[in-house]
């Protein structure tokens, strides 16, 4: 993996401001500021103070102090920059304590050395030709995915290293799945649509040939490949609402305000997931989801049919899911669930397996993907008179088995108690991906790997010799 580069923290004492009124920056912000990246993108969640870290990081001590420093911090109108509490009011706090100037007519902040901090807009793909003769050392975008990647490669170009002054492009972003920063930044992502934490703040290299973009580790692998060539260093710095306490403490409805987002701008703006689509259809319907809403957990009724659904996950994020649903009559009523992340193999199965003793179902489904064929065996072993079936779960296997409980909950088949963890799953599962865009998708798929045995229960509950009697 690519070194981790903190520049300051390794090279030198930090300038501090303690004397100048800024605020002290928090650690992720730290993060930002300390990078020796050519690009370093700050961004994830809402909230996360991305415009305080660009305006911390333009006016660094060992900027502002140089005359010859010129910065520009890009929105892409000019409303965005000048609205109330954007970027020139926000400015407008923090820059004359530095001892700072402003010129409103040219969105200018000027320090007493003459170095100067500027804002302006790219409204129009056009506008980026009215740079083309500039020579910028320091180049920022706030909320980046608002630009084209046009706007983004060429004004690289106009950055120049000028009196000491490395060039450097920096940016903040919220998450957004359909843009050209999501690919960019693919690397840093994990394939849930959240960042990597040990990636955060890590450097790769890249070049741009043809229009591709193309990676590397190291410079130097990349000038080995590319004689002539001259990498570029980028980062990726993830962050959250809860790495700035500052806001939480000064605005504490922010976080309500964020949690009353539908689903998918709540995984965006709260939770900074960059896989989720604005334009991604559901699979389950939102009606069928809360009329279903109404059962109740229970213990075993006599003369009742249980079945069994399983979907084993061990020692990682993913839980481990054992679902009892009764079948004995429709609806089917989900009564109980176990559910574990970061368990151990031998703690699940000990938990489910009291499952199966305290409901003895017809049957019990059990998805043998990874570890979950440990599983089958070892409650065949334990339940000898249970029959004990394997579903193995594929890409088209997992879209007939997710239609069939979609349908089954559509057509008021299903119950669920209400306080159940897997109803915000529902909401959040892609009728395209087949996945929850929470990330999580156990409880979903436990009762997916359920119902792929729904017939044979049912079959099964009829000749249940306690119906009988």
């Amino acid at each position: 993996m690519a070194a981790r580069v903190k520049l300051n923290s390794l090279l030198a004492p930090k300038p501090t401001d303690t004397d100048s009124g800024l605020p002290q920056p928090q650690p992720k912000q730290q993060e930002f500021l300390d990078s020796d990246a050519d690009i370093a993108i700050y961004g994830g969640s809402a909230g996360s103070g991305k415009t305080l870290a660009l305006l911390l990081d333009f006016a660094k001590p060992e900027l502002r102090s140089n005359p010859h420093y010129g910065g520009v911090i890009f929105r892409r109108t000019s409303p965005e920059i000048t609205n109330e509490g954007g970027l020139w009011d926000e400015a407008g706090i923090w820059y004359p304590s530095l001892g700072a100037t402003s010129n409103q007519k040219w969105l200018r902040w000027t320090f007493p050395t003459g170095a100067s901090v500027r804002f302006a807009h790219l409204q129009h793909e056009k506008n980026i030709y009215n740079w083309q003769g500039a020579q910028v050392s320091r180049i920022a975008y706030d909320e980046l995915t608002h630009f084209s990647k046009k706007m983004f490669f060429y004004l690289m170009t106009r950055m120049r290293s000028t009196h000491g002054i490395k060039p450097q492009l920096r940016a903040t972003c919220n998450p957004d799945a359909e843009s050209w920063l999501a690919e960019l930044i693919d690397w840093w992502i994990n394939p849930q649509g959240y960042p990597y934490p040990e990636r955060s703040g890590v450097l790769r290299w890249f070049i741009v040939k043809s229009d591709e973009v193309i990676w590397a580790d190291t410079a130097e692998d990349l000038r080995s490949r590319y004689p002539n060539s001259n990498p570029k260093s980028f980062t990726f710095i993830s962050a959250k609402l809860t790495d700035n306490p500052a806001l939480l403490e000064k605005d504490p409805h922010y976080l309500a305000n964020l949690e009353a987002q539908d689903v998918v701008e709540r995984a965006r703006l709260l939770d900074g997931n960059w896989r989720v689509k604005k334009s991604e259809s559901r699979l389950f319907k939102a009606e069928a989801i809360s009329a279903s809403a109404h059962g109740e957990w229970s213990d075993p009724v006599f003369a009742k049919s249980y079945l069994f659904g399983i979907d084993p996950n061990f020692g990682g994020d993913d839980a481990f899911s054992c679902q009892v649903w009764d079948i004995s009559d429709i609806p089917y009523q989900l009564v109980a669930e176990y559910k574990q992340s970061n368990a151990s193999i031998t703690s699940s199965i000990n938990q489910c397996s009291k499952l199966v003793d305290k409901y003895t179902p017809v049957l019990v489904a059990v998805e043998t993907n990874g570890g979950g064929r440990t599983v089958q065996e070892r409650l065949i072993e334990h339940f000898p008179g249970v029959r004990i079936e394997a579903v193995t779960t594929t890409k088209n296997s997992k879209i007939i088995n997710t239609d069939r409980i979609a349908i089954a909950l559509e057509e008021g088949l299903i119950q669920f108690p209400p306080d159940w963890d897997g109803i915000d799953e529902l909401r959040s599962f892609s009728s395209y991906s087949r996945e929850a865009i929470t990330g999580h998708d156990d409880s979903v798929m436990a009762w997916a790997v359920a119902f792929a045995y729904i017939e044979e229960a049912r079959q099964l509950a009829l000749i249940n010799p306690l119906l009988l009697t």
